[in-house]
């Protein structure tokens, strides 16, 4: 199995980079619509950032005409430039960017005090302009969702003939606690791995995890650019439950990689789906952490079920309504 962790590759950009830096820009116009699943430009990028400079000070306003950027400071003009000549140049486009922010900080004391923020304020308004599941996070720990961690990702215990098995979220231990659990209550003749309000996590686990029930076959694949390509993730053959039945329950709040192994079950006719319609987190972001430590998180590829179906705004339709027996 490939490893997981090249889904999620981070560019990793310098902290001692200031905001006005040229090249900072140029990468950010570079390394977006390379990462980025859906089609993006450099001037579409440069536009909305400068146009964000109304975060920094609302008297600053950029005008954007067929061929120049002009920059306006309480409704007065003190910058026009040129566009330049080819619209795809990302290096023009960031010597562009780094004259007009360095132009506003000249006129505004507001937007010439953020220093090294004045990234994050205008790359946050820039991510704008992208799909609602790439986000600019104030730190890496945000990124990752740290809180997570703090809380009780797994519980496992006999409930008369079955065993139920709580996931909170996909992490380290996951695996392990599956394989551990599983092993200790061997005796029991069916499974019910509870997925409820499961947001997801470490997707490396969750496909681990779904591994161990199927005797080989497609967990999910990876659909980026170009729409055509795949890379494909499978099950090594053993089945660890040895056949017998698994009930997987889900709700609205199953997402993202709760959703992979769910789906992964349901489709290689494992398990029967119980509940009601998960999520439909289907993405996955490539992080840029930008100076200070701030990220954006930029969506670069959608899973796929087995059967090829994109689980990304759809989501997974339950086999069943949860049965009460099984409500908390």
């Amino acid at each position: 199995m490939k490893k997981i962790w090249l889904l999620f590759l981070l560019l990793l950009f310098g902290t001692d980079v200031y905001a006005e830096d040229a090249g900072f820009w140029q990468r950010i116009y570079t390394q977006v619509p390379e990462a980025y699943v859906y089609e993006v430009t450099p001037e579409e990028l440069a536009i909305a950032t400068l146009k964000s400079l109304r975060r920094a000070d609302k008297s600053l306003t950029v005008g954007d005409d067929k061929d120049r950027i002009t920059l306006y400071y309480q409704g007065k003009v003190v910058k026009v430039l040129r566009k330049p000549k080819d619209r795809q140049d990302a290096a023009a486009w960031g010597r562009l960017t780094e004259a007009v922010v360095t132009a506003a900080a000249e006129n505004s004391r507001r937007a010439e005090k953020y220093d090294f923020a004045t990234a994050d304020i205008l790359v946050k308004g820039m991510s704008g302009i992208l799909d609602k599941d790439s986000k600019f996070y104030g730190s890496m720990d945000e990124a990752k969702g740290v809180p997570v961690r703090n809380q009780r990702t797994f519980a496992a215990r006999p409930e008369g003939k079955s065993l139920y098995i709580k996931i909170g979220a996909f992490n380290k231990q996951t695996l392990r606690e599956l394989q551990k659990s599983v092993a200790e209550y061997a005796s029991a003749e069916e499974l019910v791995l509870d997925l409820r309000g499961c947001p997801g996590g470490m997707l490396g686990e969750a496909i681990k995890a779904a591994g161990l029930f199927l005797d080989g076959g497609i967990v999910v694949s990876v659909r980026g650019k170009p729409a055509d390509e795949e890379v494909y993730y499978t099950a090594d053959p053993g089945d660890i439950w040895q056949g017998k039945p698994i009930t997987v329950l889900v709700d609205e709040e199953t997402a993202s990689a709760a959703e992979v192994l769910a789906a992964a079950l349901q489709e290689q006719g494992r398990a029967e789906i119980a509940g009601s319609k998960t999520k439909g987190k289907g993405s996955i972001q490539k992080l840029i952490i930008l100076p200070g430590g701030s990220v954006l998180a930029v969506t670069s590829g959608f899973f796929m079920t087995p059967s090829g179906r994109e689980l990304n705004g759809k989501g997974i339709t339950p086999d069943k309504k949860l049965p009460e027996i099984y409500e908390n």
